[in-house]
């Protein structure tokens, strides 16, 4: 089926109306994009341009620079972001393929946490090669447009390639990605609007798709920390879980030391789970880690929790 009056109201709509300012598109250095894509995969637009995205360039302006850090320079810098993975695979990543980051996707997808939408992205804004893209507000688009309920990936991929403007790749990607973000929005899409309006299956009622997913309970999850401090410096230990391997925290204990009572209580959520957090002052420095003076806890990378639990402690800011 050809699509050749659909890709021309969407080309017309991004030249009005597309985020053509933002950084990323300003470039076709496929480090940057890379950045901006593995930046992007859990964390707003809005979020990664104020915060991040300048600052971990101006530390690491090539996958160079990156390879020559060691991985705690690489997490110290992406402090924040959370998925604290995604920086692992980056410094992962520039250890393989310093000093340039590949362009094509075979070889992108073979390199650690590039997986098929992150190398197409990198290879379609890159080099602006005739690939489709896939991040979910594109996915919303699509199950919208062919007024699908429930799908795989692979007819996802199927739909996206299907659907994609291959005389124009770059502007479509770069159009859809912001159709989703702006028009097709997940609560109040913008039907009248939407420049897929006139061949779009699913416009008559487009919360039905993608059908709705039940809703999980988020659990939480209680944890004891330890506050052990001498000679104004603080016991700490670098974690090593899946989560947030690589980041220093203060020692955790399945049990509350008996007889003490908390100096702090810190609700924190993740996306999946919600973390109550005790800390107890011990004085007891028979407790493995590593001192790390109280001056210097800005200097080392910490997650979100980390820093709450310091601000409700009067430590830095």
């Amino acid at each position: 089926m050809h699509y050749t009056d659909i890709h021309r109201e969407i080309l017309k709509w991004y030249i009005h109306n597309g985020r053509l300012d933002l950084p990323w598109r300003q470039t076709d250095d496929p480090y940057k994009i890379y950045i901006s894509e593995m930046m992007l995969q859990q964390t707003q637009v809005k979020t990664v341009l104020e915060r991040f995205y300048f600052p971990f360039l101006k530390r690491f302006p090539t996958l160079q620079s990156v390879a020559e850090a060691s991985v705690d320079e690489v997490l110290y810098a992406w402090q924040g972001l959370g998925y604290y993975r995604r920086a692992r695979y980056i410094h992962e990543t520039a250890k393989i393929a310093a000093p340039d980051l590949p362009t094509d996707v075979e070889s992108l997808i073979k390199l650690p946490g590039i997986g098929q939408s992150t190398a197409h992205a990198v290879a379609a804004f890159s080099t602006r090669a005739p690939v489709a893209i896939l991040d979910a507000n594109v996915k919303r688009i699509l199950y919208r447009f062919f007024a699908k309920e429930r799908t795989t990936p692979k007819e996802l991929w199927q739909m996206a390639e299907a659907l994609l403007d291959r005389e124009h790749p770059y502007e479509y990607n770069q159009a859809m990605m912001d159709i989703g973000a702006t028009v097709c929005l997940p609560k109040a899409p913008k039907c009248a609007t939407c420049p897929l309006s006139s061949r779009c299956q699913g416009k008559e009622d487009p919360l039905k798709y993608p059908a709705k997913k039940a809703k999980k309970s988020r659990k939480s999850v209680v944890t004891h920390y330890l506050w052990i401090e001498k000679e104004e410096k603080i016991l700490m230990v670098k974690r090593r879980s899946e989560l947030l391997g690589g980041l220093y925290e203060l020692p955790a204990v399945e049990e509350a030391p008996e007889g003490l009572k908390p100096i702090a209580r810190i609700v924190h959520d993740y996306t999946h789970f919600r973390r109550i957090a005790k800390i107890y002052r011990l004085e007891n420095d028979a407790v493995e880690g590593e001192w790390i003076e109280k001056k210097r806890l800005d200097e080392i990378a910490v997650s979100s929790l980390e820093k709450k639990i310091f601000k409700a402690l009067g430590i830095g800011d």
